[in-house]
């Protein structure tokens, strides 16, 4: 069976930007991080959801040159990406409480 995932990797990077600015890898791998592993983002699903939320004006970026030929592009949460994050959250506890309803307690 194939895992599926009821949270948004969205909601994932607009919080880790909430704390502090990233680069790409950098988002990935904290991510990574934090979760002990469990979740892993591959580079091929992060840039298009990086651009999604650029383009919604939700996050915004700069160029910053490292070294003498390479720049990295780190991302910024912009003020309605706050707002989007606050639904998404908001959303994912109802979604949460929702499943515990049915679940029940823990054993």
């Amino acid at each position: 069976m194939a895992k599926k995932s009821f949270y948004k990797i969205e909601m994932l990077f607009l919080k880790i930007l909430e704390k502090e600015d990233c680069y790409g890898y950098q988002l990935t791998q904290s991510i990574q991080d934090i979760t002990n592993g469990q979740i892993k983002i591959a580079e091929g699903t992060m840039y298009p959801i990086l651009y999604k939320l650029q383009d919604q004006g939700y996050i915004s970026d700069r160029q910053v040159k490292v070294g003498k030929r390479q720049t990295r592009v780190y991302y910024h949460l912009e003020p309605a990406g706050k707002e989007y994050l606050s639904q998404l959250t908001h959303d994912y506890y109802q979604m949460i409480d929702a499943i515990q309803s049915v679940l029940g307690p823990r054993v």
